[in-house]
């Protein structure tokens, strides 16, 4: 699903940026560092990667190969602008055109909370990625995103909404292994680490 004209303005603004860099990557970086996983040289994706700001965060992490996708033309034209060194494509989580276990590591900014088939959107993810890798994933639950779309007038389709039980239910029921889960901001948003099983 598209971001409406407010919400593609939201996530493209430096208060944005700011949170992105200074809650949910540091808290992302927080993880990996207590688990003692490196990134340096691995292969990474950045799912649903926006205007790149994102992906190019991640590239601190020195991977080898980084890739970034989003289902916005706008957001992937906005990205290729600002970071032409970068590897990004216009794709789905849904059906990414990657062999299975193709990734050491997957990044997920907030993107599941606009997806109705958010299930098989955390299957594919889990396809994708290699036995032993990581899945650092932030998202809203259902009680943030009727927050916005009552309060701001956003866009999440009511089909994506989850409590955190159902959410981490079915990361689990999938394969993961959830090995820390914070909340970020309020409780209506979370950020987890995950590794495939």
């Amino acid at each position: 699903m598209e971001l409406n004209k407010l919400e593609f303005y939201l996530m493209n603004n430096p208060l944005r940026y700011w949170l992105q860099r200074n809650v949910e990557f540091k808290t992302f970086k927080e993880f990996l560092d207590k688990h003692n996983f490196s990134l340096e040289g691995k292969v990474v994706l950045d799912a649903g990667c926006g205007s790149g700001y994102s992906t190019k965060l991640i590239q601190e992490f020195s991977p080898a190969e980084l890739v970034g996708f989003d289902l916005m033309p706008s957001q992937i034209e906005k990205a290729k602008i600002k970071n032409s060194e970068l590897d990004f494509f216009v794709g789905n989580v849904l059906e990414m055109p990657f062999d299975s276990k193709k990734f050491d590591a997957v990044f997920v900014f907030g993107i599941l909370h606009h997806i109705p088939k958010w299930k098989d959107a955390i299957r594919e993810l889990y396809r994708v990625l290699k036995p032993g890798g990581v899945l650092l994933i932030e998202d809203l639950n259902k009680d943030a995103s009727q927050f916005f779309v009552t309060y701001m007038k956003l866009d999440h389709p009511p089909e994506a909404y989850f409590t955190w039980e159902e959410f981490t239910n079915h990361l689990e029921e999938t394969g993961f292994n959830i090995l820390e889960q914070k909340r970020i901001i309020s409780n209506g948003v979370r950020s987890f680490l995950c590794i495939k099983s």
